[in-house]
């Protein structure tokens, strides 16, 4: 894919900073942390309805995805040390930054055609953040798997549950979703395909049950993608077939808001 003007613009410019910035790389971050952290946080949305088993189709108004997170450390030092970094570009992509890193962010999404706003919050994990609704889910921190869930699970124990699981390994992502595939293959359906969109990477997707004919029949989709460390992302979405368009797409929307914030490269590669 080409790059348009302004994101070479914006690659070079950052580019001849990265260098200098890296040996800061601690006192960066810690810098970048508390300015955001100190600006006022936007207003509570009203909170929005209790959980109910039957969900409908979730659609987020369409906004172009950050082509890629450059480390943090190049856009945190334009930020931090503001060198040579004042080109109309590199302002835009610092703001996105701060956006990126700001304790709430409103989001705006359609339910069946109807406006649905909902005020997500910031959360943490090894290497990533993440913005949550926090109305409909909570973040559970694990040793080595951060597992986001209902904030109020269904009562009735008919429905399957509901989650999504976010760790790392220390192989590349095509080993890792082949062996995720290999691991899948006693279900009726399974496909892996790469991916642009949410992350880039690999998709697979399987349907457990009757393959896709009850509504219960479970559903788990994992994307995996390089974590700039040698290693690889693992997240794994687990729903069922009659919340694919609810759930489903609501831990698609989620992972649009999933950034890293580690990486060892000092190159920028915005595509």
């Amino acid at each position: 894919m080409g790059r348009d003007p302004l994101d070479k613009q914006l690659k070079d410019s950052l580019e001849k900073g990265t260098d200098d910035a890296m040996q800061y790389k601690d006192e960066i971050w810690t810098s970048i942390k508390e300015r955001i952290h100190s600006e006022p946080a936007p207003q509570k949305a009203e909170s929005e309805a209790p959980f109910t088993p039957r969900e409908s189709k979730v659609r987020r108004r369409p906004r172009r995805r950050a082509a890629g997170w450059i480390v943090g450390t190049a856009a945190a030092a334009a930020i931090v040390f503001a060198v040579s970094f004042q080109t109309v570009p590199v302002q835009a992509f610092i703001d996105q930054v701060k956006e990126w890193f700001a304790p709430e962010k409103t989001v705006e999404q359609e339910l069946e055609g109807m406006p649905e706003t909902s005020v997500d919050s910031l959360h943490e994990g090894a290497d990533y953040v993440i913005y949550i609704d926090e109305s409909r889910f909570k973040m559970v921190h694990g040793a080595d798997v951060d597992r986001i869930e209902l904030k109020e699970k269904p009562t009735d124990d008919r429905y399957p549950e509901v989650f999504m699981e976010i760790s790392q390994e220390g192989i590349d992502p095509k080993a890792a979703a082949e062996r995720i595939q290999g691991e899948l293959q006693d279900n009726p359906k399974v496909e892996s395909n790469l991916v642009e969109e949410p992350v880039q990477g690999w998709e697979v997707r399987a349907v457990g049950g009757t393959g896709g004919k009850e509504w219960d029949d479970p559903v788990v989709r994992y994307y995996v993608f390089d974590n700039g460390q040698g290693g690889s992302f693992v997240v794994k979405q687990q729903y069922f077939l009659e919340a694919s368009e609810g759930f489903g797409v609501r831990f698609r929307n989620m992972m649009e808001e999933f950034h890293i914030t580690s990486n060892t490269n000092t190159k920028v590669d915005i595509e």
